[in-house]
C-alpha cells in the first residue's frame, strides 16, 4: 500500500509540474504564478514525504550509509528552504484562490451578526 501511494503522489507531482509549465507557456510567467508556488509548496514537500517512507520501509539500515536516503532526505528538505518558506506559496496560492471567489454569493457579516447562519462551534 505504501509503494501504491508513493507512485500515485509521484504521479499527481508531475502532473502539477507540467499543468505549470503549460501555463507559463500559454499565459505566461506573471499568470503562471500561482500554478508555480504551488508546485513549488506541494513538490519539495511529497518528496520528503515519500523518501521518508522509503527509509521508513529500509528500517535502520535507511539512515546507514548503504542506501543513499539519508542524503536524499537531507538534500530535498534544504531545497524546501531554497525557494522561499512553503508558508509563503501557500500564502499566494490561497490569495489566488479568495480573489478568484470575489462576487460569489455567500453568507455576509450581517447574516452571520444576526445569527443566520451555522458558523460551527
Amino acid at each position: 500500500e505504501v509503494v501504491s501511494r508513493c507512485r500515485i503522489e509521484v504521479e499527481a507531482m508531475r502532473l502539477m509540474v507540467l499543468r505549470a509549465a503549460k501555463a507559463m507557456d500559454t499565459l505566461g510567467n506573471a499568470e503562471a504564478r500561482v500554478w508555480v508556488s504551488a508546485v513549488k509548496a506541494m513538490v519539495p514537500e511529497k518528496c520528503c514525504d515519500i523518501i521518508d517512507e522509503a527509509i521508513q520501509m529500509h528500517g535502520a539500515a535507511g539512515i546507514s550509509q548503504w542506501f543513499p536516503l539519508a542524503e536524499m532526505w537531507h538534500s530535498q528538505r534544504t531545497l524546501r528552504l531554497a525557494d522561499g518558506p512553503d508558508e509563503v506559496h501557500h500564502q499566494v496560492v490561497g490569495r489566488a484562490e479568495v480573489k478568484s471567489r470575489e462576487g460569489e454569493r455567500g453568507p455576509t457579516a450581517d447574516h452571520i451578526a444576526r445569527g443566520r447562519v451555522f458558523t460551527g462551534p
